[in-house]
């Protein structure tokens, strides 16, 4: 058995490395992809400062990757989260190998490399990691030092001489928080382990020396505000100063969300992070996971709580909102522990029950087969769906999308923007593409101590007035708009800013120097872009379905949709809708807006089916019940309509508009008594309120014989 087991092993460790890469290699991502991609690969080139709390330590270690002689910037970059992604998986078989030989002494050998392999193999096909290793992220590289700590802590109990791992888990924790600094979270779950297995042996003079390698860990922060001394092109909240420094590490941009929760958000985020386990694992996956998590809670209870707070100490914070797997792969990870668990229960158990009933032996073998016949079938059709979902092996859509909003611009043209900062940047910084635009980030414009400050040497093409606060943004505007063109994100939430001077101009807009009416001309032109860009790219967008792609269209599509929407022009707006609606055909926000515009053109019919189709996705949406009561008043159904004002009040007890609607419904059945309750309530809940000054004429109404 441990000639085998040693002889198979480091074959095995090699197939588990090298067999992940390959798969990821195949699929990952050949440019920039879109979100926090493009802005990872430029700070990886030019060793920048990345959005907080910066992950000085990715940018360090990705660096190494752009020095590959082949490829471009981003690929490079991207086959850092591929490399990482494959080690995750050689040290979660490591993990899962130390779990079983605490929860099964005899330790048969044979069986533990099984184990460990087979439930290693379920999770390098999981979705959640295949994705994340696919482009430049740093959720690959955090979770390695999270295994890696993990596997610290483990051989810290087994050893005599435990000191050794503990200063190297203490170690790797620090310099965890440079890969990401939610690291801090799993403080506590440290202290608890340390708490429950090493107090004993550990004098506070030791605890010192395990704080000391931890700052010497976390000491890769310095490079914040050295880097930031000499001014890269990605330099987030010039950390070079103490109080910068501090603002930049503890993400004070995103402080209401840090503290953030809605009852809501936390059950809609909870539902999906349930499904992520069947997307993973699929049905034998769970089946296995969940036998082993029972009984590794049964067999050792105090091990299997210290592991367990371990690997869900970020779980708490990111459940409240975050609807993405990347947050949660530490208890993916966990979970995969539970899998090599119930492999070994399964097997060992069965050989136990044969041997007992029928005294043979070589039935251990036709076991083990089977499971591991019965599993790699599932391993391998999880790989085969997985594959196709996450290929992106001949994806340019994000390349192409960015490169084609530059073509849109003039010559030393201005781009104003959020959403399209980090593509736009890519191409400029690391590939050299239009370097005559400038490419200004709306966010230096209105939070510049969370971002940079707006100065001449950031953007030499243009005039920078020198004013503080919000107002440079409408200043440089107007010291550069006669001598260059202007352009701007619709998706930036500032857009109301300059509302009055925006034209159309396909996914941008154009800023002129005067509000000018929009001409049937400029409206066809703008069409005319928009279709000419998602003919061009419809094959290559149904063949990939890409969630992000698909956001970030819906997004642009809603905006530009809602621009023609408050200007009356319905039947443009809802060319616009119902291309978003393809995207995101179950989005009830799209659904609702294209029964608006209907209503608004007096088709009532149609209007009526799209409000209906988002009440069967979302019940209790608010905006929709109103408009359906909205409807129905309009048509003479007070009834109906006195129904739906009724759903909102359930939900919203002091919804004025509902108040209000009510109010004019039972007036028109006569019921005045009911009437001049709910106008009372209107004026009773918002005094000030413009409802409230018609709800004291209809009063006035009321009461007159």
């Amino acid at each position: 058995m441990d000639f085998s087991f040693k002889k198979a092993q480091p074959l095995l460790l090699y197939v588990l490395f090298f067999g992940p890469s390959i798969l990821y290699l195949t699929t990952v991502c050949p440019n920039m992809y879109w979100r926090d991609a493009p802005e990872f690969e430029a700070v990886a080139y030019q060793l920048g400062i990345a959005h907080p709390a910066g992950s000085p330590l990715y940018a360090l270690i990705t660096k190494i990757f752009t020095f590959l002689p082949f490829g471009n910037i981003a690929f490079k970059v991207n086959l850092a989260s591929a490399f990482f992604g494959a080690l995750l998986i050689l040290l979660t078989f490591f993990l899962i190998t130390e779990c079983l030989e605490f929860l099964f002494p005899s330790k048969d050998k044979t069986l533990l490399l099984l184990s460990s392999t087979i439930a290693t193999s379920f999770y390098a096909v999981s979705n959640s990691l295949w994705y994340n290793s696919i482009m430049a992220e740093v959720y690959t590289l955090q979770n390695c030092f999270i295994v890696s700590i993990a596997i610290c802590l483990l051989k810290g109990l087994k050893k005599k001489e435990k000191l050794p791992f503990l200063y190297t888990g203490a170690f790797l924790f620090g310099l965890s928080t440079g890969a990401h600094i939610i690291m801090i979270l799993y403080i506590p779950a440290l202290l608890l382990f340390l708490w429950l297995f090493f107090r004993k042996h550990l004098p506070l003079s030791q605890l010192g020396i395990i704080i000391m390698f931890v700052i010497l860990g976390a000491s890769v922060y310095l490079y914040l505000p050295v880097r930031s001394s000499v001014d890269p092109y990605y330099d987030w909240g010039n950390p070079e100063k103490a109080k910068n420094f501090i603002t930049h590490v503890t993400d004070r941009k995103d402080a209401k969300r840090h503290f953030f929760f809605s009852a809501e958000k936390f059950t809609k985020t909870l539902k999906k992070y349930c499904r992520y386990y069947f997307e993973d694992f699929n049905v034998l996956g769970l089946i296995l996971g969940l036998t082993g998590i029972i009984t590794f809670l049964r067999k050792n209870p105090k091990l299997f709580l210290a592991l367990g707070a371990f690997f869900f100490s970020q779980w708490w914070f990111f459940i409240r909102y975050w609807p993405w797997s990347s947050a949660f792969i530490p208890t993916f990870l966990f979970f995969t522990v539970g899998i090599g668990t119930g492999i070994y229960l399964i097997i060992q158990y069965g050989y136990k029950i044969s041997k007992e009933y029928t005294g043979v032996t070589h039935r251990h073998h036709f076991l083990s087969g089977a499971m591991v016949t019965l599993c790699g079938v599932q391993i391998f059709f999880l790989a085969l769906v997985h594959w196709q979902s996450n290929n992106r092996g001949n994806y340019w859509s994000p390349y192409e999308f960015f490169k084609y909003l530059y073509e849109q611009m003039d010559f030393k043209g201005v781009l104003a923007n959020s959403i399209y900062y980090f593509g736009t940047s890519y191409l400029q910084q690391c590939e050299n593409y239009r370097l005559d635009i400038t490419n200004l980030f709306l966010s230096e414009v209105f939070e510049p101590k969370h971002f940079n400050t707006i100065t001449s040497d950031r953007y030499p093409l243009i005039k920078v007035p020198k004013k503080e606060g919000a107002k440079i943004g409408e200043a440089i505007i107007n010291a550069n708009i006669t001598n260059h063109s202007f352009y701007w994100d619709p998706t930036s939430i500032n857009i109301h800013l300059v509302q009055k001077n925006l034209h159309p101009y396909g996914l941008l807009f154009r800023v002129t120097p005067s509000p000018h009416p929009i001409t049937p001309e400029v409206k066809k032109q703008h069409s005319e872009k928009i279709q000419r860009f998602f003919n061009k790219y419809t094959q290559i967008f149904y063949q990939y379905n890409d969630s992000e792609e698909n956001l970030l269209y819906y997004l642009i599509l809603d905006k530009l949709g809602d621009f023609f929407y408050k200007r009356n022009e319905y039947p443009i707006t809802i060319a616009h809708f119902l291309i978003a609606n393809q995207l995101m055909p179950r989005s009830v926000h799209i659904l609702n807006s294209l029964g608006s515009c209907w209503a608004s053109m007096g088709n009532y019919a149609k209007a009526k089916t799209y409000f209906e189709k988002a009440l069967s996705i979302k019940p209790t949406h608010i905006p929709t019940l109103k408009n359906l009561g909205q409807l129905y008043f309009e048509t003479g159904k007070y009834s109906l309509s006195i129904s739906y004002f009724h759903q909102i009040l359930r939900k919203e007890p002091e919804n004025i508009i509902a108040h209000f609607h009510l109010g004019l419904c039972y007036h028109k059945l006569g019921k005045l008594k009911k009437s001049k309750e709910y106008f009372s309530k209107v004026i009773a809940l918002g005094p000030d309120d413009p409802l409230a000054i018609k709800a004291k004429k209809k009063l006035s109404m009321i009461c007159t014989p």
